[in-house]
């Protein structure tokens, strides 16, 4: 494996150092959007040469509006500048030579067009994969997944990312991601987000920034980094907006409407989504139970059936208002509701030592289900005058409730006896806020202070009701077992700076954040409150090293935190079946993950190559354990590991080949031990494990566009055993028509019907083979319309340079 890996990165370098060419002469410079005197991110670039107009080289502005070139021949020059929506910019006619060859052009301008869209003659296409110093940007407009899937489909398609079959997202193998949409912490993104991501339109999305060793200046939850949904926001003069339609089987079908209004000061948005799904869920459970000091094995055989269709809406409007030169406010609100009718059936066979039956049900399950989230957010931005000095003043609340309202009943045919029933209602509320002053001072060029304080409330409100039928009254009677009532309260004081310097070829990014939580479990039903607060400081630092214009080095440090929710608190048990249980601890500990970095980087035009090489250490990670507390009866609750560790490498490869295909390639090589001897198990156990996931956009003409994605992640490691691997292949088709503004979709998900989770546990006292898998083959057709002042430009280049 070793040996595979270092010829494949001297392959990859000698591809990489004989694509490059000979130079003598360098130029760089700032795009600077006009209105708002702030730097304009992708904008794209051209340089070309006055003598001969075949030569010339593209590329698009980084996250602070920079861009350059370098290797560039003695001659004259012009640099051309442009953006969606913005007049395209040439500058006056400059010369490189021995005494000018490294030339800034500094501050470069440019406006919002007012011309309609006949006026405009080319399109711009965004870099797919930009990295920065601290993050990942992957801009999906280009992925034709995007166009008829959910977020969760569209993030199977992101190198480093994985996706099960539930939605449950990981990081470089890791779970517990923590989500952030337009860069802030949001109801949607709670207990549920994986449901959510699966009902989220894909096409709402600008881009998606990956975040695995996030910066002092963002919420320390979530260890194995951070994804950030940056929401599209058009501010483009006028009416403009995007209305999709589309249709799958099995009666699926979604649409979006997104339309934004600025006249000049003021810009007003808005967005509707409607998403009907269809779920299918297979699950085959077969287990052992070695009974203690016996020679006696229970064999338990569980196949289930699962079907709803949930029904999802999201609603989302605000506007931003420039007062003047250096007052902003701005309002958003947004509003999710899902609901559903959840249909599952369960056949169970139990069997003793000598595979005689003891017990041959079915238990059903029906299920109406709903969720409705709201957000309300408001800011107001205070300009000092210079570019980017700015002090933000942010406040958000959210309130949430869901409901299950699940009824069961259990049909025997051995032993032979009556039907029963029981039903358990789970009602669960609650609301967040967060207030946050934050300012942010570039100095100068070179160095840039950011700093804030920020405050976080929340309050989670569980409510469970059991009953249960009496067969000999016929009366239903409360079942004292399932009913339970649990709120959880925190409050959190932040103070966080960081600070950004930048000197040669040097570039630091340090941070310091001081967290001081008050935590509040309270099982009201038994009266026990169990309260945990502590101060902790987390510090991050990034650094950078530029070789030369095409070669970076990085090396970063963060220390994350993982908090229990709200029900892996709970020490009441939720029974989904009378012989299997859930409870949470409410002694659970939050873990502490200490993650390393180490990045190489080659960027030139089109192509990027990034490796890293990581490693974590976490202390008290938190995990599922699953024991039998009697001869029938399972139980699955969460514990604290003693420790765990994992180093990997990361390779990453975006690339195009000429103008007929664009490519991004992921791969992840990581070792990963674990030591659960605090739990009773062997001290230390490890393994190998890696992911790999390709995307590849086939241009079948100028309007056209063929895309292939593939993802596989190898077996990985669990306290109790393992995760098996898994496969998913999609693929897509996009044609573009009346000059862009149509464009025809069609998209197929697991094209081999692949997908599926398979989880081994393998203990002394249990030996569980689960395989849980969907429905296969989601296919979409679909049109998307973009109306109003919607200029596409396109600048085609080659690098003839």
């Amino acid at each position: 494996m070793k040996n595979s890996v270092i010829v494949f990165i001297i392959f990859l370098s000698n591809v990489i150092n004989l694509s490059a060419q000979q130079g003598q002469a360098t130029v760089s410079g700032i795009i600077i959007e006009k209105t708002s005197n702030k730097p304009l991110e992708f904008a794209n670039v051209i340089i070309r040469s006055i003598s001969d107009s075949s030569k010339f080289q593209g590329t698009v502005t980084g996250t602070k509006g920079e861009f350059s070139f370098d290797k560039l021949a003695f001659g004259d020059y012009k640099v051309i500048y442009s953006f969606i929506g913005f007049d395209k910019v040439e500058t006056p006619v400059f010369v490189l030579n021995s005494k000018h060859n490294k030339l800034n052009l500094g501050k470069l301008y440019i406006s919002e067009s007012t011309a309609s869209l006949g006026e405009v003659s080319v399109t711009a296409q965004r870099s797919t994969f930009v990295n920065s110093i601290d993050r990942k940007t992957f801009n999906v407009g280009q992925d034709v997944m995007s166009k008829t899937g959910s977020v969760s489909e569209l993030l199977q398609n992101v190198p480093s990312v994985q996706v099960d079959i539930d939605g449950n997202v990981s990081l470089r193998g890791a779970g517990n991601v923590m989500f952030l949409i337009n860069g802030k912490p949001s109801a949607l993104m709670g207990a549920n987000y994986a449901a959510v991501l699966q009902q989220m339109p894909a096409n709402s999305i600008e881009k998606i920034e990956i975040i695995t060793n996030p910066s002092a200046k963002y919420k320390p939850d979530g260890t194995s980094g951070i994804i950030n949904i940056v929401l599209k926001k058009d501010k483009s003069l006028g009416l403009n907006g995007m209305v999709s339609l589309n249709a799958g089987n099995d009666s699926r079908y979604n649409g979006n409407l997104s339309v934004n209004y600025n006249p000049g000061k003021i810009n007003i948005f808005g967005s509707y989504s409607v998403r009907q799904d269809d779920r299918l869920r297979y699950t085959d459970d077969y287990r052992k139970h070695f009974i203690t000091n016996t020679d006696t094995i229970n064999y338990i055989h569980v196949i289930s059936t699962d079907h709803s269709r949930p029904l999802s809406q999201i609603f989302r409007a605000g506007a931003d208002y420039k007062i003047n030169a250096k007052n902003t406010i701005g309002v958003t609100s947004s509003y999710n509701f899902r609901s559903f009718n959840r249909h599952a059936i369960s056949a169970n066979l139990w069997q003793n030592t000598d595979l005689s039956t003891t017990k041959d049900y079915d238990r059903s399950r029906r299920d109406p289900e709903f969720e409705k989230d709201l957000e309300l957010s408001t800011n107001y931005i205070y300009s000092f005058g210079k570019e980017g000095h700015e002090l933000t003043v942010d406040y958000t609340t959210s309130i949430s409730n869901e409901q299950e309202d699940n009824h069961y009943t259990d049909t025997y045919r051995i032993p032979v006896i009556s039907p029963s029933y029981d039903n358990t209602l789970i009602k669960q509320g609650g609301n967040e806020s967060q207030f946050s002053v934050e300012y942010v001072n570039p100095i100068s060029e070179s160095n840039k202070l950011e700093a804030g304080y920020i405050l976080e409330t929340g309050k989670s409100d569980m409510d469970f009701f059991g009953e249960f039928l009496d067969p000999f009254t016929g009366l239903w009677v409360k079942d004292l077992i399932k009913s339970n009532k649990f709120i959880y309260k925190e409050t959190i004081h932040v103070l966080y700076g960081t600070y950004e310097l930048k000197f040669g070829k040097f570039g630091i990014l340090a941070g310091l954040r001081a967290e001081e939580a008050f935590l509040d479990a309270n099982q009201v039903t038994t009266d026990t409150v169990v309260k945990n607060n502590y101060f902790r400081i987390y510090p991050s630092l990034h650094l950078t090293y530029k070789l030369t214009d095409l070669h970076e080095l990085q090396i970063n440090y963060s220390h994350r935190i993982h908090r229990p929710e709200g029900e892996d608190l709970n020490p009441y048990p939720e029974w989904a079946d009378p012989y299997n249980l859930r409870i949470g601890n409410p002694h659970l500990k939050p873990a502490d993950v200490h993650s390393v970095e180490f990045g190489y980087q080659y960027k030139k035009n089109k192509t990027t190559f990034l490796s890293t090489v990581y490693y974590r250490f976490t202390y008290n990670g938190m995990t599922d354990i699953v024991k039998f507390i009697n001869d029938t009866v399972k139980l699955t609750t969460h514990e604290n590991l003693t420790k765990s560790s994992s180093a990997g490498l990361e390779l990453v490869l975006s690339t195009s080949i000429g103008d007929l295909a664009n490519i991004n390639i992921g791969t992840n090589v990581y070792y990963n031990t674990i030591d659960a001897s605090g739990l009773g198990y062997s001290k230390n156990k490890s393994i190998v494990a890696w992911s790999a996931n390709m995307s590849e956009g086939i241009n079948l003409s100028k309007s056209s566009v063929l895309q292939i994605t593939s993802s596989y992640t190898a077996e990985t490691l669990t306290p109790q055993g393992k995760q098996l691997p898994t496969f998913i292949m999609n693929t897509g088709f996009k044609q573009e028509l009346f000059k862009r503004k149509l464009a025809f979709i069609i998209t197929v998900s697991d094209v081999f019907n692949s997908l599926r989770n398979r989880t081994l546990i393998d203990t002394p006292e249990l030996y569980e083979k689960i395989i849980r898998r969907r429905s296969a083959r989601i296919i979409y057709a679909g049109l998307t319309y973009t109306f109003g002042n919607q200029k596409k430009k396109e600048l085609e280049y080659d690098n003839k340079l």
